[in-house]
């Protein structure tokens, strides 16, 4: 019989990455009450509208940088033979960066690249006997182009900016020798949807925190079969903005 495998800490950092989301929002919306409160008290009827550039994140438009960290969590399985086993994309902290152009009307365009230094799971299936519980590194890559729309809150929610963001890329996964029995280092193209908010903290240094989505198609090597890949990361961003 196979041991039970130990809990990987990337699987162990997975587990917690609704709690790490909940705490990043509760900073965000902690850091920016007391921003929408002030802008409210300076703003009086008839003096200046709602979303005036001292209070409205980004609305001058103009670039924004981030270094951006957080989780990836893959929602499928690589590849599946019903005669040995199953394999699959460990959960894994990931860094990167973003970077974009916002106009003064909302729309913007944006780039992101992210690295993730993942471990290949091996599940099993109808194979009788041990298997080893995992097959090495699966470093996984991507980088995407996108369009982004900023959606603007009135009155004090000013001091947050919501976006949303649709584009695509590629994805890249690469793998150590031992797994390519089973599957191959590929780079495929992927589509990405986003949504997530942006907060002024000090001057031009901001906060972001965004939830995103890949969606790509992995062909296994041993049965050839072509499986849709979901890839949901949750990420935590600091940079400046317009």
């Amino acid at each position: 019989m196979p041991s039970t495998p130990k809990p990987r800490r990337a699987d162990r950092l997975a587990e917690k990455l609704p709690a790490l989301a909940l705490a990043a929002a509760v900073c965000v919306l902690a850091i920016a009450a007391p921003r929408g409160a002030a802008a409210q008290a300076r703003t009086q009827p008839g003096d200046q509208p709602a979303l005036s550039p001292d209070v409205a994140v980004g609305s001058s438009g103009g670039p924004e940088l981030f270094a951006i960290g957080g989780g990836l969590a893959p929602l499928a399985r690589l590849s599946s033979d019903p005669g040995s086993f199953a394999t699959e994309v460990s959960s894994a902290p990931v860094v990167g960066g973003a970077g974009g152009y916002w106009l003064p009307d909302g729309l913007g365009l944006g780039v992101q690249v992210l690295y993730a230094p993942a471990n290949l799971n091996v599940l099993p299936t109808a194979f009788q006997g041990p298997i080893p519980t995992g097959l090495g590194d699966a470093r996984y890559l991507a980088a995407t182009a996108e369009l982004r729309y900023r959606l603007r809150p009135a009155g004090p929610a000013g001091v947050l900016a919501p976006y949303i963001a649709l584009g695509g890329g590629i994805r890249r996964l690469e793998f150590d020798a031992i797994a390519h029995m089973d599957v191959q280092d590929t780079t495929d193209p992927v589509g990405t949807a986003a949504l997530g908010v942006e907060t002024g903290l000090i001057g031009p240094v901001a906060m972001r925190l965004e939830l995103r989505d890949y969606v790509s198609s992995f062909d296994a090597s041993a049965t050839g079969e072509s499986h849709i890949q979901n890839d949901v990361l949750i990420t935590v961003g600091l940079g400046v903005i317009p």
